[in-house]
């Protein structure tokens, strides 16, 4: 789905670009919690199986990671609604059918079972109700960042016994209740 570099830029963007400016912080907020860790590859601490395959991304317009580079402004929402729209999970226009989407994640985990709870707790968070964030950051872009974020935050096939992996671990159980 999305590299983890590229959801902490989207959460950035989906924070600055809302017109009253980034959210306060929460009181009493670790000030370890103010950003993440360095991780050379973050990626490589959990092991999601891959959600769609190598050709719909190309078929989309994803390039490798190393080519695609951050664009100023609210992301472009078309390699997103691509990738949807390839697993039939939007509707006529070009809103995500969430019933479609539930379905499809609920195929996906039962190739997957050790991450039903995780899958679970993405379809609550992010399919059963609106996702907020500035009207510029379109519904697919949202739903996206938020169930990636959650696969990974909640993920339940962490790599152990890594240095990096241990430090990424430990500040997301640290930080992620400060954060909804």
């Amino acid at each position: 789905m999305f590299t983890l570099p590229s959801l902490f830029i989207l959460g950035t963007i989906l924070q600055i670009s809302t017109s009253q400016g980034p959210p306060p912080l929460p009181p009493n907020l670790p000030a370890e919690c103010l950003r993440p860790p360095h991780i050379e590859n973050p990626r490589k601490c959990c092991q999601i199986p891959p959600i769609f395959s190598k050709e719909e991304f190309e078929n989309c317009g994803f390039k490798e990671e190393h080519v695609d580079k951050p664009k100023h402004g609210p992301p472009d929402c078309t390699k997103q609604l691509c990738l949807l729209k390839s697993r039939d999970l939007v509707k006529n226009d070009d809103e995500v059918d969430h019933e479609a989407m539930s379905s499809f994640m609920d195929k996906w985990v039962e190739a997957n079972p050790d991450f039903k709870p995780t899958v679970e707790s993405a379809k609550s968070k992010c399919l059963a109700q609106a996702i907020p964030g500035p009207v510029e950051i379109c519904e697919a872009n949202k739903i996206v960042f938020c169930i990636s974020s959650v696969l990974f935050t909640e993920c339940p096939k962490w790599v152990t016994g890594d240095e990096d992996c241990n430090k990424l671990r430990n500040h997301i159980d640290t930080c992620s209740k400060y954060f909804s």
